[in-house]
């Protein structure tokens, strides 16, 4: 048999997944590390933002008249499905948030003209 083709044995065999098992570990304690270190870091941040709004209170925003044209945010009920068969069509799921126009154009309907007996 040539060198390349040779067959390992069952020690260099038992050496390499000891190997790879050391390496694993390695990366299951780096990956654990890391994430406490984002969690730290997450209640560090929403700490300062808690600070922040104790020592320098400002007004709730006031929300915007719908008129300004912004879009309106809504979550999708079974109601809206049930009464809007076209959404589930679409693949629209209960739960979903959608924006909805604020400024849609109404249709003026024509007034109904009295008549004169």
């Amino acid at each position: 048999m040539s060198e390349e083709q040779k067959i390992p044995t069952k020690e260099e065999l038992i050496a390499f997944f000891a190997e790879q098992v050391e390496v694993k570990r390695a990366q299951l304690e780096l990956q654990k590390i890391s994430t406490e270190l984002a969690v730290a870091k997450a209640e560090e941040l929403k700490a300062l933002a808690f600070i922040a709004q104790m020592t320098n209170p400002t007004q709730q925003p006031i929300p915007q008249s719908q008129e300004d044209g912004d879009p309106i945010h809504h979550t999708i009920t079974q109601e809206d499905l049930d009464n809007n068969p076209e959404l589930a069509a679409e693949g629209v799921k209960v739960g979903d948030e959608i924006l909805i126009p604020s400024n849609i154009p109404q249709q003026e309907t024509p007034a109904k003209k009295l008549k004169k007996k």
